[in-house]
Formats: structure tokens, sequence, C-alpha cells
């Protein structure tokens, strides 16, 4: 999705959103499931991903790239977790610890 799409206001299908980020259905699902991405739904049930979820997607996306997991996203996203720096700086030093030596 560009950022044009993404400000627009448009909602986008499961299947729209799925096509745009290369997640699959099932991971966004699994994201709903879990109370992580949770989009609108319309009048006969389908899930409607608007400006503010794809902008919660790209959050989650990021922090999976840091390699937290999706509990300590959901944390982290709802303000309940620990600090998003203390975090990120244990998982530096946990990626720092698994180079050969000289590499880290």
């Amino acid at each position: 999705m560009t950022p044009t799409d993404a400000e627009s206001g448009r909602t986008m299908s499961v299947g729209e959103l799925a096509r745009t980020t290369g997640l699959t259905v099932r991971t966004l699902h699994h994201y709903d499931r879990l109370g992580l991405l949770s989009p609108a739904r319309d009048r006969v049930g389908r899930r409607c991903y608007g400006p503010a979820e794809v902008r919660r997607l790209h959050r989650i996306l990021a922090l999976r790239g840091f390699g937290l997991s999706l509990a300590e996203i959901a944390e982290v996203l709802d303000g309940t977790g620990a600090d998003l720096a203390a975090l990120l700086h244990r998982q530096l030093r946990q990626r720092q610890s698994l180079l050969p030596d000289g590499m880290g």
C-alpha cells in the first residue's frame, strides 16, 4: 500500500491488504485473533482495514523485523509492556552474541 492509499481514508479488504503487504490472509487473521490488529467490520462481517490499521500493521512488521515476539509487540503497542528502547537493546545484544568473534 502506498502512503497515498493509507492516507486517503480508503478501506481495504483482508485480501487487498495481504496482496499489498506480501503477508498472507492467514497471518492477518492470526493478528486479528490475537487482538494485535483489529480491523473494523462491514455490515456483513468482512474485515475492513483503514489507514489506522495499516499504520499499526507497519509498526508490527517493523518490530517483527527487530525480532520481537508478537506478545512483546502487543504490549509495546498497547503501552502495557517494557520500554521499547530496552527491548530493542536486548534484541541487539542477543543478535550480537550470535555473531562470530570480531563481527559484533
